[in-house]
């Protein structure tokens, strides 16, 4: 008899950037333009397939934590800081935003932890 690890932070992940995927959108073209945009849609796309999650896939999970989170809003090298400083606090959108990032966070926490517990492929057979 086999035994297989059921990813469930993972679905959980995959299952809400798809069903936020517009909102998720929006907020990161409000937050960082265009460009970012397209990296969620990526994002949406790379866990949509059951493969291993690759460092790429990683590198843009925590990309959108950081700009959900306005990691680099202060500084003023980067594009978020122009963006950030374009949005009125008072927009009911920044409820929404706030919203979207304290779910993201509490999926992307689960998934790390998910991900550095899960038991090595040979040892799933049982």
């Amino acid at each position: 008899m086999h035994h297989r690890v059921i990813p469930v932070a993972r679905i959980s992940m995959s299952s809400f950037l798809y069903e936020n995927r517009e909102a998720l959108c929006n907020t990161a073209t409000l937050l960082g333009g265009e460009g970012a945009a397209h990296r969620v849609s990526t994002i949406v796309h790379g866990l949509a397939h059951p493969a291993i999650l690759s460092r790429q896939i990683w590198r843009e999970l925590q990309w959108l934590f950081d700009l959900l989170t306005l990691e680099n809003v202060e500084n003023f090298e980067r594009p978020e800081a122009g963006y950030f400083a374009a949005v009125n606090p008072d927009d009911p959108v920044v409820e929404e935003i706030c919203l979207l990032t304290d779910e993201y966070t509490d999926r992307l926490s689960a998934l790390r932890a998910e991900e550095t517990t899960a038991a090595p492929p040979h040892l799933l057979a049982a």
